[in-house]
């Protein structure tokens, strides 16, 4: 099976979203560098079954890129050239000007890499917020850029994302008894 752009946006917005979120709920998730180390894992996975030889696909996390001085989260090369791009956040909530930042890195990556990327993704997962970081329309990259929300508000009750919350704290800072 040929993997294109249109399968991989495909599988960004559905498993990719519903298995971060799973993971998440089950405190699978404490910090960033979960979240990368999760999302790493799952498009790995996802790449493999439609390259099993590993030739054509290959995720970088924290590459790089030297002309302009960025270092996205994770890139996925597509026979060694950047394919995809991924801005990934874990936060109680994020804010819009965090997000507008991210946007602008990413699109500034789209413009100054060649070849181009074919997408870049602001991946977040946060327990409060509205259902978009970003309001208004796209614009500037409206075809490059998309936003991937999970927020467990969306999802839950404030109350169970509360309880949720205290048993997260718990779990996310180890604290050692004397």
């Amino acid at each position: 099976m040929r993997l294109g752009i249109k399968g991989f946006h495909a599988f960004i917005k559905g498993p990719f979203k519903k298995r971060l979120l799973e993971s998440y709920e089950k405190y699978e998730i404490c910090s960033e560098a979960d979240l990368e180390c999760h999302a790493r894992n799952l498009i790995s996975d996802f790449l493999e079954e439609a390259d099993p030889e590993g030739k054509r696909f290959r995720v970088s996390v924290k590459p790089y890129f030297k002309d302009i001085r960025i270092h996205p989260d994770i890139a996925v090369f597509k026979r060694d050239k950047p394919w995809v791009l991924l801005e990934l956040k874990e936060r109680k909530q994020l804010s819009e000007k965090s997000a507008r930042n991210e946007q602008r890195r990413l699109i500034k990556a789209q413009q100054h890499c060649h070849p181009r990327p074919k997408r870049g993704y602001l991946v977040y997962v946060s327990r409060y917020g509205d259902k978009r970081a970003l309001s208004g329309p796209r614009r500037e990259g409206a075809r490059f850029f998309f936003e991937i929300p999970i927020v467990l508000e969306e999802c839950w009750t404030r109350e169970r994302v509360a309880e949720w919350e205290q048993e997260f704290k718990r779990r996310s800072k180890f604290t050692i008894q004397a």
